[in-house]
C-alpha cells in the first residue's frame, strides 16, 4: 500500500489501532459511521483526523463531498475530537492567557480540509493553532494550515473541486509568504526563523504542567 492509502487500514480495522506505539496513529474513537485518529505526523500539539467509513463518501473530493447533510452527520465526531483535544492539551500545559483559557475551543482549534488532499481517503482535520511540533518541518507543512489551502469547516462545501490542483499548491504552498498565526508577522520564506518565533509565541502562552 502506498502512503496515500495509509488511512484505509484505520477505516477498515480501527480496533487494531486502539493501542499503538508513539510512531503510529492511534484510534481514539470509532463506530459504524466514523473513526477518529491521532495524526501520525502531527503538525501541532494536538492534531486529529476524522475519517468517515462510508466507502463511497471516503473516495469523494472533500471540497464537494462535505455537504450540509454530511456535515450534520459528522458534527458529533467533531465534538468528540474537540473534547479530546481540550482535555489532552490541558493535561500537558498550563494556559497563561486567561482569555484564551476561557475560549480555547473558539480561539485555538481549527477544523477543515485541505484544498488538495495528500491522502486518498476523505479526512477532516481538527488541529490546535499553535503549530508547535517537531513534525512541522518546512514551508508547505505550515502553509497547508495557514493559507487558503486549508478550507475551514464553516466554508464547506465549495461549489466545485479545484480544476487545477497544481496551481492551488503553487499559490498557497510555495508562493505564499510565511505569516505568523499568532501575531501576523511576515517571515517571507524564512521557515527556520518562523519556527523559532512560533516556539517563542507558544512559550508566552503555555507552560508544561510538569514544570
Amino acid at each position: 500500500m502506498s502512503w496515500r492509502g495509509a488511512l484505509q487500514q484505520y477505516i477498515c480495522h480501527p480496533e487494531k489501532y486502539e493501542t499503538v506505539s508513539s510512531t503510529e496513529s492511534q484510534v481514539i474513537y470509532h463506530d459504524s459511521t466514523a473513526v477518529i485518529i491521532t495524526d501520525g505526523f502531527p503538525k501541532a500539539t494536538e492534531h486529529l483526523l476524522i475519517l468517515p467509513r462510508n466507502a463511497s463518501l471516503s473516495k469523494v473530493h472533500p471540497t464537494t463531498a462535505l455537504t450540509d447533510h454530511i456535515k450534520h452527520k459528522l458534527e458529533r465526531y467533531i465534538e468528540i475530537a474537540i473534547k479530546y483535544i481540550i482535555k489532552d492539551f490541558k493535561s500537558k500545559y498550563e494556559i497563561l492567557d486567561n482569555n484564551l483559557a476561557e475560549n480555547l475551543e473558539r480561539e485555538f482549534i481549527q477544523i477543515g480540509i485541505h484544498h488538495v488532499p495528500s491522502m486518498n481517503n476523505l479526512h477532516v482535520h481538527v488541529i490546535t493553532k499553535d503549530f508547535h511540533s517537531t513534525r512541522l518541518k518546512h514551508k508547505k507543512h505550515y502553509n497547508s494550515f495557514n493559507t487558503g489551502f486549508f478550507v475551514k469547516w464553516d466554508d464547506l462545501p465549495l461549489k466545485e473541486r479545484p480544476s487545477d490542483p497544481k496551481l492551488i499548491e503553487k499559490k498557497y504552498l510555495r508562493d505564499h509568504d510565511l505569516i505568523c498565526c499568532y501575531c501576523g508577522q511576515n517571515f517571507t520564506n524564512k521557515f527556520s526563523k518562523l519556527k523559532e518565533h512560533l516556539n517563542e509565541e507558544f512559550s508566552k502562552r503555555f507552560v508544561p504542567n510538569n514544570e
